[in-house]
């Protein structure tokens, strides 16, 4: 499976880059005694990036009296999670992009999810003691399959987005017996070709997955509920997968009852609120 989904990412045209800056960011947030330095360091190559930083860090949400001008000092104030998490959202929507004009995705529709998915994923992780950044970086780049997809199919895909659906396991269910894969095979792979870690591309390999194995089983019952109660707040009907088998398996594994849910499902509607005016929609 590996090598025929090696051999259909790399005949798709313009798919997106490698995302260096991302993958060293995520290694550096990975190390136990990460070097600050080397992480201002990292994010001042990218001047838009910077940029971003500390417009997000001088929003009014964290009401500084004196304007925060440097991204080390950005980290100082608001918090490491915070710029990272604004650092990889403004990563992550440069490697959701796709060129003017393709079939196949409504990049600002999946732009939304995506990041209601890592906020939800984020605040779901903070809850049962998992990783919040991987969880968060997991949740963001969870549909890029969808991109690659797009990308490789074009009108094709477009229809059988709206005939299936654009979420669950029905779409998914779809491609794999179109292409012989699905959206969440393509996206775990990618990822891993880009060199990110296994506790991310393996919970974009199983968001859609109803039980998992050790040593990931944690963080990808965290994506899968993410992704799901994303979805709900996208609908705006909160709890109405809650009885769905990719839920109840998730809930299981990370000992939540639907009660947590909803106080979960609260907290990160105000996050992705927050998200939304201070980060703005995909670059």
């Amino acid at each position: 499976m590996a090598d025929k989904l090696d051999s259909y990412i790399e005949n798709v045209k313009n798919l997106p880059a490698t995302p260096t800056v991302m993958v060293r960011l995520v290694a550096l947030f990975q190390q136990p005694d990460r070097d600050v330095d080397d992480i201002v360091n990292l994010m001042r190559q990218d001047p838009s990036l910077t940029a971003e930083v500390l417009r997000h860090s001088n929003s009014a949400y964290f009401g500084h009296d004196e304007p925060i001008v440097d991204v080390f000092e950005a980290i100082t104030r608001v918090g490491f999670y915070e710029v990272y998490k604004t650092a990889v959202s403004k990563l992550g929507s440069q490697a959701l992009q796709v060129p003017k004009g393709t079939s196949g995705a409504d990049v600002e529709k999946l732009w939304r999810h995506s990041t209601a998915t890592a906020v939800t994923s984020g605040v779901i992780a903070r809850r049962v003691h998992e990783d919040e950044g991987l969880a968060f970086t997991a949740g963001l780049l969870h549909d890029v399959g969808k991109i690659v997809l797009a990308l490789g199919e074009g009108a094709k895909y477009a229809v059988m987005m709206q005939e299936a659906g654009e979420c669950g396991t029905a779409l998914a269910g779809v491609e794999a017996l179109v292409f012989g894969f699905g959206h969440p095979e393509v996206g775990g792979r990618l990822l891993a070709k880009w060199g990110l870690p296994e506790e991310i591309s393996v919970p974009v390999l199983n968001h859609h997955k109803v039980c998992w194995v050790p040593p990931f089983e944690r963080i990808c019952a965290v994506i899968s509920l993410g992704n799901i109660m994303a979805h709900d707040i996208d609908d705006g009907i909160p709890g109405k997968q809650n009885d769905s088998q990719e839920a109840i398996g998730a809930m299981r594994v990370l000992q939540l009852e639907e009660a947590d849910l909803a106080a979960l499902a609260e907290e990160a509607k105000a996050d992705i609120a927050r998200m939304a005016g201070s980060l703005g929609a995909a670059a």
